[in-house]
């Protein structure tokens, strides 16, 4: 089914029910679907059909209604990070395939024609797929690159998702951020597909946040770790939400703990995913803090292995292009029950005198720590050769002592790190991920 269809369904039937709430503002069924229908006429004038189009956008309804007017009209719609500077989409521009570039800003070095509601340049190139979506990659490594996907590979997954994340009609997710990226868009195209209602947030505003959750009696959160952390320090309860759904980070203890309180009747699920294989598995309630490196048991239909050491996946719900069983070389391990454990990437493995350390399993350790409220691990190289752990650390942090002994419960001594750094934030990216040349800045040059 095309994501676009549920909006044609449910705009009728649902027409002056709640379709989205965002700051302030406030869009029915009906009315969402008379706008996407009109851009579509307007879209397929521009002769759209066939075309990938990159959406340049900063609003996430704005960006929601165009994506689904431009798969009505038969483009291959692609979202573009808004943090993008110009002088990147430039070069994204001249080395993709798109046909249409909409952004709601004028960007001078463009030449950008005005539209009635957005500006607009356009290219006589067809896209390498038609009858797809696009979503790009995190260009943690570069610049990001496009995935394409079938809607299938999203929609026919949904009711698997709505089973475990138990989302229905009635449901209402708040969400915070860019549909940019893919965990945001997936979810609200999931609820899109039950009908349920939207509530988006454009500001980084935790007190507004927890205030419409109550108001808007939300049931369903969806955000990061490091953006429900803020959250949960606000003040008051939000007995409706009985869902936060999270994922891409670690949680900690401290965070685990402040939204059971925040929340009561919530149940935590932490997923494991990527962009390349949507969901892969998920863990929930307290056995995040049992076993903090783990991300628990396969989706249904979802199958995982690991073949030298790499967790390898065999599902139907992959991007085009590649070949199953998949691997997108995270480390990991099953357990005897059968359930996933994330041990990072290949590259996160350091050498400490003469052992292999997992990054990863340093990390989460640190973040099951009492008090800790973030946490980051690097490594410097000597020049022997071997690496010297350093962690950076958020929170109440107990004292170096008190925390070695209590990491040496879990972690052998050639993986405690050598250094603690405490800092007011740990720096990070405008994805949410941890800004590793800025943490290598502040740890200074390798010793002697």
């Amino acid at each position: 089914m095309k994501c676009y269809e549920y909006l044609l369904r449910w705009g009728k039937e649902k027409k002056d029910d709640t379709f989205y709430e965002e700051d302030g503002f406030s869009m029915t069924w009906g009315e969402a679907l008379r706008f996407v229908e009109g851009e579509k006429e307007a879209l397929s004038a521009l002769g759209v059909k066939g075309k990938l189009t990159a959406l340049y956008l900063h609003k996430p309804l704005t960006q929601l209604l165009y994506f689904l007017a431009l798969s009505y009209a038969g483009s291959v719609p692609v979202l573009y990070h808004e943090y993008l500077e110009e002088k990147d989409l430039s070069v994204m521009l001249e080395k993709q395939p798109v046909g249409l570039f909409l952004s709601d800003r004028p960007l001078p070095s463009l030449s950008l024609k005005q539209g009635k509601h957005l500006f607009f340049r356009t290219w006589n190139r067809k896209a390498p797929r038609p009858g797809v979506f696009g979503v790009l990659t995190s260009g943690s490594t570069g610049l990001p690159k496009i995935l394409y996907r079938r809607d299938e590979s999203w929609t026919d997954f949904f009711p698997l998702q709505d089973r475990i994340f138990k989302v229905d009609g009635s449901s209402r997710l708040f969400f915070h951020g860019s549909l940019a990226f893919t965990g945001n868009l997936n979810m609200v195209m999931d609820f899109l597909s039950e009908g349920a209602s939207l509530h988006g947030s454009s500001r980084l505003t935790p007190k507004t946040w927890i205030e419409r959750i109550q108001k808007e009696k939300i049931t369903h959160i969806y955000m990061i770790p490091s953006k429900l952390s803020p959250l949960s320090k606000t003040r008051g309860q939000a007995e409706t939400v009985t869902h936060i759904l999270t994922g891409s980070q670690l949680m900690t203890a401290s965070l685990y703990r402040r939204l059971t309180e925040r929340f009561p009747a919530a149940s935590v699920i932490l997923y494991y995913g990527a962009s390349e294989l949507s969901y892969i598995s998920f863990t929930e309630g307290k056995e995040i803090l049992r076993s903090p490196d783990k991300v628990g048991k396969p989706f249904p239909h979802v199958k995982v292995s690991i073949e030298n050491g790499e967790i390898t996946v065999d599902t139907p719900y992959g991007i085009e292009g590649i070949s199953m069983p998949y691997t997108c070389h995270d480390l990991g391990r099953l357990d005897e029950k059968g359930e996933l454990h994330f041990l990072g990437r290949r590259e996160d493995m350091y050498h400490v005198q003469g052992n292999h350390v997992s990054r990863q399993k340093v990390l989460s350790t640190l973040l099951m720590m009492e008090g800790v409220e973030d946490a980051e691990v690097t490594a410097l190289k000597q020049t022997n050769g071997d690496d010297t752990l350093i962690a950076f650390l958020t929170g109440q942090v107990m004292e170096r002592k008190q925390l070695v002994k209590n990491l040496s419960r879990h972690l052998k001594p050639w993986e405690i790190p050598s250094r603690f750094m405490v800092l007011p934030a740990i720096p990070r990216t405008s994805t949410g991920k941890a800004d590793r040349k800025k943490l290598e800045e502040l740890a200074g040059k390798p010793e002697g």
